[in-house]
């Protein structure tokens, strides 16, 4: 029977690679070779076959222990191919494990399988379906959500797009560093990813300005089959004052309504950001985080 085998990424067939995150049931950007490549200080894999099933392994190396983590800018991995089974998922996963020390991983919808087998401790996505009329979306907002997007209406507020320098810009000036953890290479990875976008043409940014021009609130929507997904988003303290960020994703839904399209939210298990996404609408769908620290476990040994 066939098992994963690790591959460095200077190894791996980029074509191949695509292809099977493309052709996935649970197909997303984050897990394509350039996304990697622009938010992962390190990637390598597990393959299986003639890349039938994959799966990311991001990792560093903190204090001479090689460790699995969750970069910035990408909510999820996990096995990627065309419909994996539990045994499948299992054989990926205890590989995963076994190749790395600590373990802080998130996975895809798929990984529902082995929920329980891996203790997998479950997180909330956020998706609206566009398919139906805008009104009808709309009619679904809470009531503070059409408060804050009349007073937008009121003020004059002007929905467009932008360009990549001056979302960086804004962006990098309107961040919460303290609150968010963002580090100087955080920074790196943003302009990297940006970059990126921009150049396989796979988004697009989103702004809220008021009569003068001014930027208040804006985002970086990746568009993917049939998912946009809202990978980076700020307003200034002046937006948050006059609800642009209501009102940039209720025009967001206005542009897109009536498509056979989800607006993919990214989150979130923060009751606050939750809130937010859920007063346009949304719906949970359950993705998982996989834990492993085998140091703790060996040292826990040691003591018994």
């Amino acid at each position: 029977m066939s098992s994963p085998v690790f591959i460095k990424r200077k190894d791996i067939d980029e074509s191949k690679w695509n292809a099977c995150v493309e052709s996935s049931a649970q197909s997303l950007p984050y897990a394509f070779s350039w996304y990697l490549d622009a938010v992962a200080e390190n990637w390598d894999a597990l393959v299986w076959r003639d890349y039938e099933f994959i799966m990311p392994l991001v990792w560093l190396r903190k204090l001479g222990v090689a460790c699995l983590y969750q970069p910035y800018y990408c909510q999820q991995l996990g096995v990627y191919g065309n419909n994996p089974t539990e045994t499948i998922i299992s054989q990926f996963l205890q590989a995963a494990i076994k190749q790395y020390s600590y373990v802080h991983n998130n996975l895809n919808p798929s990984a529902e399988k082995v929920k329980d087998k891996f203790r997998l401790l479950p997180k909330k996505n956020l998706l609206l379906d566009l398919r139906k009329e805008y009104q009808l979306l709309a009619k679904k907002y809470s009531e503070n959500h059409r408060r804050n997007i009349s007073r937008s209406i009121k003020a004059g507020l002007v929905f467009g797009e932008t360009d990549i320098h001056s979302f960086q810009q804004f962006y990098l000036q309107n961040i919460n560093r303290a609150k968010e953890n963002f580090k100087p290479q955080h920074e790196i990875i943003f302009k990297q990813l940006t970059k990126s976008v921009l150049e396989k043409k796979a988004g697009k940014f989103f702004c809220i300005t008021n009569k003068t021009g001014k930027l208040l609130a804006a985002c970086l929507l990746l568009s993917h089959q049939n998912r946009i997904i809202n990978i980076i988003n700020t307003s200034s303290a002046e937006g948050k004052k006059s609800g642009a960020s209501h009102f940039l994703f209720d025009q967001i839904i206005h542009l897109h309504a009536s498509q056979i399209l989800v607006l993919d939210f990214e989150g979130s298990s923060i009751e606050g950001v939750a809130r937010f996404y859920e007063g346009f609408g949304a719906s949970p769908e359950i993705f998982y985080n996989l834990q492993s620290n085998l140091i703790k476990n060996f040292r826990a040994w040691l003591k018994a």
